[in-house]
C-alpha cells in the first residue's frame, strides 16, 4: 500500500515531468520553427527523445518519449529509495529552470534574426543555419 508521503510524491514528480516534456516540446518545436535545418541531436540533449523524432517525428516521437519518461518517473517514484526520488526532484527542477532561460534567450536570437539565418561573423560556422 501506498503511503500519503509517496502518493504526493509521486503526484508532484509526475507533474514536474509533464511539465519538463511540455517545456521541451515547446522548445523544440520553437526552434525548428525557426531553424528548419537545425539537427534535433544539437537542440536536445536527451538521446533518447532525439531518437525518437529522427525516427517518428516530433509530435509523435515526443508521445511514444514522452509515455516512456512519465513511465519510468512513476515507477522510480514509487519504488525507489526518497533520497534518489530527492536526486530526480532536483534533476527536474534544474532542468526547468534551464527550460526557462533556454526559451528567454531562443526568443531573444529570434528578435534580432528573425530568418533564421545567424552571421558567421558572429557566430562563427552553424550547423543547420537557414542560407539568407
Amino acid at each position: 500500500m501506498i503511503t500519503n508521503f509517496r502518493l504526493n510524491l509521486i503526484i508532484v514528480m509526475m507533474f514536474l515531468s509533464v511539465i519538463d516534456l511540455s517545456a521541451t516540446f515547446f522548445y523544440v518545436s520553437k526552434y525548428r520553427a525557426w531553424q528548419t535545418n537545425k539537427p534535433f541531436s544539437l537542440i536536445e540533449l536527451n538521446p533518447l527523445l532525439s531518437f525518437l523524432w529522427n525516427k517518428l517525428g516530433l509530435h509523435l516521437g515526443m508521445i511514444v518519449g514522452g509515455i516512456f519518461i512519465l513511465t519510468l518517473t512513476y515507477i522510480i517514484s514509487r519504488e525507489a529509495h526518497w533520497i534518489i526520488v530527492l536526486i530526480l526532484f532536483l534533476f527536474l527542477v534544474f532542468a526547468l529552470y534551464n527550460h526557462n532561460n533556454n526559451i528567454h534567450l531562443l526568443n531573444k536570437l529570434i528578435e534580432q534574426y528573425p530568418s533564421g539565418s545567424l552571421p558567421v561573423k558572429t557566430f562563427g560556422e552553424v550547423i543547420g543555419n537557414n542560407i539568407t
